[in-house]
């Protein structure tokens, strides 16, 4: 049984392999109004040396050739018309029609081209592979395959170029199914043999994900070219096989195939994916030995190769033995890459200025690498700098990838109100725009904000990827919205976006801090291969909820999986032996960070040890420890230090430590907050009062108690003192019969010094 392209086109392909020397006459798709392309009344004057002689036909169609070039459709206009009305013979007419049609679809004109095609009173197989080519350029794949089998119909037959056309239009498609159709019409045709049709079947077959047929293909052919070698490299590399294609590679070079440009550009992708330097030098030194590593395209995808597999030494090496006077900034940008990829962002923003003062203009994607970095380091300075210098390059209307790195620096460098403006002035908008807002808020712990920017994100027809979903989630956990969190974890779930790493820790994190430990411990028991950041999220939700012994026995499992333990993993641990009184287990974890994890002691690290001997009264040996650490204790540590003060009522050493704090951040409310309780639970009354004038006369106010519910989606506020609620005498009348309720229960709640 026969099946039609026609058919096969109008419904889901699910094809079965059928010979297409039956095709059925296809009818088009594509309405066109039958009208010359050219008015004979209104051709466009042509030159007087045209008029008075009548050139041959190849002249014309040179000066034809020289319009794509231009891409001036109106002298392509005029040179047609003239053709049309000068006589000239079919077949002149015909070779000139068949270039024209070309010249207008690569003038972007598609439907002047495809009415040329429509007009022709005689057509050959060059006519057809024209329109089949031209309607892949435009992306009307399915026009493609009907012009294809029209052809057939018609009685002509396909040559090679038609059939590499055809297959490109399959790809197009997606249809692995008509690939294999025409694959059995080639062998039929006798054309299997043929190189150019034979490495466009191989192509095809890798694009669609056949990485095995594609071998096969290859391995009939006698002599494969540069081009064949080169397609069976990039189909690796684009189905994430990129061992085979640097075999492959390896293989072409001992068949003694001289690779070009495009086998470096692909085999370098590959290893770049490998991480492997000795490939990565391999490599290099086979674009030496053909002396094409001066190349700028080679270069730079051997500079990119190296930065992605972390050896930016070897990369700088390149650079400046062969581009540092290069004029075109794309090795530059590979260098500022790489060091912005790999954390040397000092060496990217180093590199953009030289780059500059070289007078090589930088790119949209030399700004995107740039504020990049200057996010990482927190440099505002440099990012407004910055900011100034695209504007004044052009960038006034930055491409929408510009806007969302600019975006995301501002907020990552202290800066939401300016990154907000950034994203309200980006006109399209995609995905990633409102992802980086959604996670700003999070950052600063905005989670009403950041939930309605998702629900207008939703509003305007954009659907959430898994990093969207997994900010949401945050701000769904930092709100405790337990119900709307589980809405949110359903749309993952329907979206198969529940397996993301990213999704399965913030849902961890999100039940911990909604108080549903049973629902934070079953989505990690469902994960079958937890990683580091899975085993992290539900030690630190063990530790959230004081349950400090399981979290240490989730560790001890932890250390005999595959997964590392990381520095934010030691944190959390010793979080939890702090919060459990664990004091020996969590100074025998301090003391192995470095030789037993390999992990360098953070501040944060150790806060936690300062916090860990505080709050069992160690205060002693909580100073001694401070007074020996390697580095210089910030506000972090001697505010750790004061909290613990307070707990046990040592005044005198609190005060010692507020005022290390208060020599560098004067303006700190939370330390004259904790001295203040301090002094009062220690029964100096009149110290802390005296503390809470000197707050007020140094205009220093403690951000207002914050609480909030969620009712129909909307979240509502509630301020320590706040005036401005709307429904501000019911809440008020509420509290005082709650307090009146608390009372009569015989606890009297201390409100005086409450900040």
């Amino acid at each position: 049984m026969s099946i039609s392209f026609a058919q096969c086109l109008h419904q889901p392909y699910h094809l079965s392999h059928a010979s297409i020397d039956k095709v059925g006459t296809l009818h088009h798709h594509h309405s066109h109004q039958h009208m010359p392309i050219v008015s004979m009344s209104q051709t466009p004057t042509l030159s007087k040396d045209l008029r008075v002689t009548k050139p041959g036909i190849r002249p014309l169609i040179d000066i034809l050739k020289s319009c794509e070039r231009s891409g001036s459709l109106k002298q392509a206009n005029s040179i047609h018309g003239y053709v049309l009305k000068s006589g000239f013979g079919d077949r002149d007419l015909l070779v000139f029609l068949n270039h024209a049609a070309h010249v207008y679809s690569k003038c972007n004109d598609y439907d002047a081209a495809r009415r040329v095609f429509d007009e022709m009173l005689h057509r050959n197989v060059f006519s057809w592979t024209v329109m089949i080519v031209a309607s892949n350029e435009h992306g009307y794949y399915h026009y493609g395959v009907e012009l294809f089998c029209s052809m057939l119909d018609q009685g002509f037959l396909p040559d090679g170029f038609s059939f590499s056309a055809v297959l490109q239009s399959c790809v197009g498609l997606d249809s692995i199914e008509l690939g294999e159709m025409v694959h059995a019409q080639i062998v039929v045709r006798g054309y299997l043999m043929h190189t150019v049709v034979t490495t466009s079947l191989l192509n095809m077959y890798a694009k669609l994900g056949e990485s095995e047929n594609s071998v096969k293909v290859f391995n009939i052919m006698t002599e494969p070219n540069v081009v064949s070698w080169n397609a069976m490299i990039s189909g690796f590399n684009s189905n994430g096989l990129h061992l085979q294609a640097f075999d492959c590679f390896i293989n072409m070079i001992e068949a003694g195939v001289t690779p070009d440009n495009l086998t470096f550009l692909s085999v370098s992708k590959a290893v770049g994916q490998l991480g492997d330097i000795n490939k990565c030098h391999e490599v290099h030194r086979h674009a030496s030995t053909w002396e094409l590593d001066c190349n700028t395209s080679v270069g730079t995808a051997l500079i990119d190769m190296y930065g992605k597999c972390g050896f930016m030494s070897d990369a700088r090496v390149l650079f400046d033995s062969k581009f540092t006077c290069c004029l075109v900034n794309t090795p530059w940008n590979a260098m500022i890459t790489g060091y912005s990829q790999s954390g040397s962002h000092l060496e990217a923003l180093e590199l953009f200025t030289r780059m500059c003062q070289n007078d090589i203009k930088p790119d949209v994607y030399s700004f995107c690498c740039v504020f990049n970095s200057i996010a990482a380091l927190k440099c505002p300075k440099s990012l407004k700098e910055t900011h100034g210098m695209a504007l004044k390059c052009g960038f006034d209307a930055m491409q929408t990838s510009a806007s969302n790195a600019l975006a995301d620096a501002y907020a990552k460098c202290e800066s939401l109100e300016a990154g907000e403006k950034v994203f309200n002035r980006t006109e399209e908008k995609d995905i990633v725009a409102w992802t980086t807002m959604v996670t700003a808020y999070c950052q600063y712990s905005e989670w009403g904000k950041a939930l309605a920017i998702f629900s207008q994100m939703r509003n305007e027809g954009f659907v959430p990827n898994h990093f969207t979903l997994s900010s949401v989630i945050t701000a769904c956990g930092g709100l405790s919205l337990l119900e709307y969190g589980q809405q949110i974890h359903g749309i993952t779930c329907k979206s198969s976006l529940d397996t993301e790493t990213c999704i399965e820790s913030a849902l961890i994190d999100m039940y911990a801090k909604c108080g549903n430990l049973m629902g934070a411990k079953k989505i990690f028991e469902r994960i079958c291969n937890p990683d580091t950041v899975s085993w992290t999220a539900i030690i630190s939700t063990y530790a959230q909820h004081g349950l400090a012994k399981d979290a240490l026995e989730l560790f001890k499992k932890m250390e005999q999986s595959d997964a590392k333990v990381n520095t934010i993993t030691l944190l959390c641990i010793l979080f939890a032996c702090s919060h459990g009184g664990m004091v020996e287990q969590g100074l025998k974890i301090f003391h192995q960070m470095e030789e037993t994890y390999g992990v360098v002691p953070e501040t944060e690290h150790y806060a936690c040890i300062v916090d860990l001997l505080g709050r069992v009264g160690r205060l002693d040996d909580a100073v001694e420890f401070i007074n020996n650490m390697p580095i210089e204790p910030n506000e972090m540590i001697w505010q750790t230090l004061l909290g613990a003060c307070r707990i046990h009522g040592n005044t005198k050493l609190g005060e010692s430590a507020a005022k290390k704090i208060l020599s560098t951040r004067p303006e700190y409310p939370s330390t004259y907050v904790l001295l203040s309780n301090t002094y009062i639970e220690s029964g100096l009354y009149e110290d802390g009062v005296s503390l809470r004038d000197m707050m007020k006369e140094r205009g220093i106010r403690k951000e207002p108690g914050c609480s909030w519910i969620s009712i129909r989606g909307e979240i509502h506020k509630f301020y320590a003192g706040d005036q401005q609620h709307p429904q501000k005498d019911k809440v008020y009348t509420m509290l005082e019969a709650l307090t009146s309720n608390i009372r009569s229960m015989h606890y009297d709640p201390e409100f005086l010094f409450t900040f």
